[in-house]
């Protein structure tokens, strides 16, 4: 990956384009990889390629569908990067900076 990819996912895993300076800045949050949850949606575990990873920025954690390739794997997660911006705990920082 890119600086600007592993910037990209420090911001859509963590809510932030940085991670903390040191280990007192993550609380108890440790990051974690766990399988996307399939239950009661039979079309995530038929066809996983379709999905998006999901983020849980409030867990410094990440759920994956079962991909059927690395390759797929990685396009998925840099689309999500590049396109998925719900949390931008950057931009909330400097506005509350700016009251």
């Amino acid at each position: 990956m890119s600086c600007e990819e592993r910037r990209g996912f420090v911001q859509f895993m963590w809510g932030r384009s940085r991670l903390p300076s040191t280990v007192v800045g993550f609380g108890k949050d440790v990051f974690k990889i766990s399988d996307q949850v399939v239950a009661g949606n039979p079309l995530k575990s038929e066809f996983p390629d379709a999905w998006l990873p999901v983020a849980h920025t409030c867990f410094f954690s990440l759920e994956l569908p079962r991909y059927s390739s690395k390759e797929i794997m990685r396009e998925r997660i840099v689309y999500a990067i590049q396109n998925c911006r719900t949390i931008d705990a950057d931009q909330t920082q400097r506005r509350n900076e700016e009251i």
